[in-house]
């Protein structure tokens, strides 16, 4: 899918899987007047020409939303798109490869307050983790169907979140990880690639001219942060986060 833009304005419904966050300032959802609300920019990001123009139909004839703009994942046509200010943003995507997530990072540095909402097949425990790394305020399942889409979309342009059924637990845990990355001390991060490539502690603490007890302590210590329990958990996490090659 490539991204869209659309307009819209709604009621937010009552509905399982939302969330109350503080709406943010200057947000669409913001009533102007008696019946009135702003229109509300919605910027669709995916990979196909096929997949966007099937999404331009669902949008209009089954959701009522109107494109405004449309571009992909590469930098350049992120870039392009966000020059349209978009209040949410829908990430259709099944597989969190790094492209696509580079390019949902590249959003939030450009417009923090804008909402994320990826829409994916992807229900594993290691993919949902993945998406965790970038700040979203929903994750609807496609197996939920247009209704749930519906829902998501006015609960985040009413400054709520959405997250379809089991998936939030994940995201979560991927988010403490990449918060645990940032926690960890000079000498941990140190000690982390070299572990995650299989080299032994004893070898690792020789290498980092330390003894081999505060070696096992760093250890330890980035294992509890990461939330990792041995050390082939500790080498997916690497791996996913691209400390190191797969």
């Amino acid at each position: 899918m490539y991204p869209l833009a659309v307009t819209f304005s709604g009621q937010v419904p009552p509905g399982k899987g939302f969330c109350p966050v503080s709406p943010r300032r200057g947000s669409g959802t913001a009533m102007s007047g008696i019946g009135e609300q702003p229109k509300t920019v919605l910027y669709l990001l995916g990979g196909s020409a096929l997949d966007r123009l099937a999404y331009r139909h669902l949008l209009h004839n089954e959701l009522q939303r109107d494109t405004v703009v449309d571009s992909g994942f590469t930098p350049t046509g992120v870039w392009t798109a966000m020059r349209m200010r978009p209040d949410v943003v829908l990430v259709d995507s099944d597989h969190p490869t790094p492209e696509v997530l580079d390019a949902v990072q590249m959003i939030v540095r450009l417009q923090p307050e804008a909402r994320v909402v990826v829409i994916s097949a992807a229900v594993e425990p290691h993919q949902l983790e993945s998406w965790g790394r970038c700040p979203l305020h929903g994750y609807v399942v496609k197996d939920g169907g247009i209704e749930e889409l519906r829902a998501a979309l006015v609960a985040v342009v009413a400054g709520r979140q959405y997250f379809s059924a089991g998936t939030r637990g994940a995201l979560d845990r991927g988010a403490a990880r990449v918060s645990g990355t940032l926690l960890l001390s000079r000498r941990e991060a140190e000690l982390l690639p070299l572990l995650a490539r299989g080299m032994t502690l004893r070898d690792a603490a020789r290498q980092m001219s330390v003894s081999y007890k505060t070696a096992d302590s760093y250890r330890t210590s980035l294992l509890r942060k990461l939330g990792v329990h041995d050390r082939v958990e500790l080498a997916r996490f690497a791996i996913r986060e691209r400390i190191i090659d797969p």
